[in-house]
């Protein structure tokens, strides 16, 4: 048994040690599964696969030939990510004499335009062969491009395109062209940009079918409105870039300090004030800055709407000039006439900003004092008015005294003020105490007519701004009486006097509106006597009718009395009747009594 085993081992030593003394010779050749043709290769040849897509496979077979004595081969290794094999044998593998060795080489593309690699053989013998890997991705392949001044950059998908600065309502362009570089066609169904600044212009019809090797151009354009630099997104297909620009020119921001707080200002942000009380002034800083490139001059600030309850002061000079992250600022105030809200509009420039307040009621009237008349006064008088506060009040005071008249009788339309009719206008300055009456000054008369009668003068008072009541809920008023009394003449005539006859007229006032008799004295003139006592003449009935009557209305209680006189006797030549009077005197009376007597001389 051991010669045996000797034997065999002897034998299997010579059957491994043979390929070291035989002459080998291997010979190379691939075939792609695309064609099946067999391409011969040298060591240093490339392997070409042809086009591939992206995330498609590619095949060939590497069939390595022993046309010589057998030999082994101890590897095969392969580089490149986009390359690698299969069905290899396992190493090291004895190729026999006229036998082939295949390896299967794929090829999935790795994005790029090509790929590169090798494939390695290690004989036995310490010999190498060495094939290159070459792989093409079959694709379009987009290539952006953009032209600015003369000057064309390149740049790619997610890259940025910078619009160069630009005056506010200037525009600039930049041309972008897109090519395909690739050995496909893309399609371009949409191109598109986003901020209201950016536009394009000259697109070619939607959707693009680029050949390979074509290329279209368009315009961007950037106009912007605001000094600023804006930023948009520039959509082509699938592909997006991001675009900016910076406009040059002022741009102005608004803010106010109001309590220690500043409150910056948006577009559409107004100015709110805090509710301020009717008669009282909240003032706040309101500041321009100008967050531009170039000097804002700014020609106009002010309030637009007429008497509004907002104001500016402390202005600068116009026109003002802001220069770049400068500012200027002024005083805005809200003093509130009404109660409730009430907006307005500031204007800087060109650029118009709200402004909302609400006024609170006014602070209490003060008391206040009425001096004038009181209890009984005289008809037909003419007393006057006085109006004061206890205190000065903080905001100017326009008021009306209103007279009202309350009687028994009809009323005398001759009771009014100075000033005519039965209401008179006053003001009372800010932080000032005397009413001055419808400009006249600090008094008004008024007539107390000649009618018994209560006389009233009750006052109103309102904000002269805003006309807020400031009247109180019972208005202290000054009330005075003209009384009944017996009749008062004013003057007594004879008038028409002839040899024989007189007619006699008595004009006087009544505040009764009311009249009994007429009692008339003959005073005889120097030689002279007259005998009997004085003439009675009964007014009862035509007083009455009088009146009674609407004409006796516009004269209150005045009255004129008219009584002819025919005298008889018998008289000297060259003497008359009526040149025996030296006087002719006569009383009124009414249900209250008798008036003096007035006398008038012939």
């Amino acid at each position: 048994m051991l010669s045996r085993w000797i034997t065999h081992r002897t034998v299997f030593f010579l059957a491994l040690a043979a390929p070291a003394l035989a002459q080998t010779n291997f010979t190379f050749n691939y075939v792609l599964a695309t064609t099946q043709n067999a391409v011969p290769l040298q060591s240093g040849g490339t392997i070409a696969f042809p086009a591939t897509t992206l995330n498609s496979v590619a095949q060939a077979v590497l069939n390595i030939t022993n046309t010589g004595a057998g030999a082994r081969i101890d590897s095969i290794t392969s580089t490149g990510s986009a390359f690698s094999l299969s069905g290899l044998p396992a190493f090291p593998d004895l190729v026999a004499s006229q036998q082939t060795l295949q390896v299967v080489i794929r090829y999935q593309p790795s994005g790029a335009t090509t790929d590169t690699g090798q494939i390695q053989i290690t004989f036995d013998s310490g010999a190498q062969v060495t094939f290159g890997l070459q792989g093409t991705l079959s694709a379009a392949n987009l290539v952006y491009q953009v032209t600015q001044s003369g000057q064309t950059t390149t740049i790619a998908a997610g890259g940025a395109i910078t619009m160069p600065a630009t005056n506010i309502g200037s525009t600039s362009a930049a041309t972008i062209t897109v090519q395909n570089t690739g050995n496909l066609s893309a399609t371009i169904s949409s191109i598109s940009v986003t901020g209201q600044d950016f536009q394009l212009s000259n697109l070619p019809a939607l959707p693009e079918i680029l050949t390979a090797g074509s290329s279209f151009t368009f315009k961007l354009t950037f106009t912007p409105t605001q000094a600023a630099t804006e930023q948009a997104s520039l959509a082509i297909g699938n592909s997006s870039f991001t675009v900016s620009g910076q406009g040059l020119g002022a741009n102005l921001t608004f803010s106010y300090t109001a309590s220690g707080t500043t409150v910056r200002l948006g577009a559409t942000d107004s100015v709110v004030f805090t509710p301020e009380t009717i008669t009282g002034t909240e003032q706040v800083t309101f500041v321009i800055t100008n967050t531009g490139t170039v000097t804002a001059n700014i020609f106009n600030i002010g309030i637009v709407e007429t008497n509004s309850p907002f104001s500016v002061s402390g202005l600068p000079a116009l026109p003002v000039n802001v220069a770049p992250n400068g500012q200027s600022s002024f005083a805005l105030s809200f003093a509130p006439t009404t109660e409730g809200f009430v907006s307005g509009t500031l204007r800087v420039g060109n650029s118009t900003i709200g402004l909302i307040g609400s006024g609170t009621p006014p602070p209490a009237l003060p008391a206040y004092t009425l001096t004038g008349p009181s209890g009984s006064v005289s008809p037909m008088t003419q007393p006057s008015v006085s109006l004061t506060l206890a205190s000065p009040y903080p905001a100017a005071i326009a008021g009306t005294l209103t007279l009202s008249i309350s009687s028994d009788l009809p009323a005398d339309s001759t009771v009014q003020f100075s000033t005519g009719g039965r209401t008179v206008a006053f003001v009372i300055a800010a932080n000032t105490t005397d009413a001055i009456f419808a400009g006249q000054g600090p008094q008004i008369e008024l007539q107390t007519g000649t009618v018994a009668s209560t006389i009233t003068l009750t006052p109103s008072f309102a904000t002269q701004a805003g006309g807020v009541s400031l009247t109180p809920a019972s208005p202290s008023t000054l009330a005075f009486s003209v009384a009944p009394a017996a009749p008062a003449i004013i003057s007594v005539q004879a008038g028409n006097v002839t040899a024989s006859s007189f007619v006699l007229t008595v004009v006087g006032y009544s505040t009764t509106r009311s009249l009994s008799a007429l009692a008339v004295q003959f005073t005889a003139a120097a030689g002279f006597t007259f005998s009997g006592g004085p003439v009675n003449v009964d007014l009862s009935s035509v007083a009455a009718a009088w009146f009674a009557g609407t004409a006796s209305d516009a004269f209150g209680g005045q009255f004129t009395v008219t009584v002819p006189f025919t005298l008889s006797g018998t008289m000297a030549t060259g003497q008359t009747l009526t040149s025996s009077i030296a006087s002719v005197s006569a009383t009124l009376s009414n249900s209250v009594g008798t008036s003096s007597a007035a006398q008038t001389a012939f």
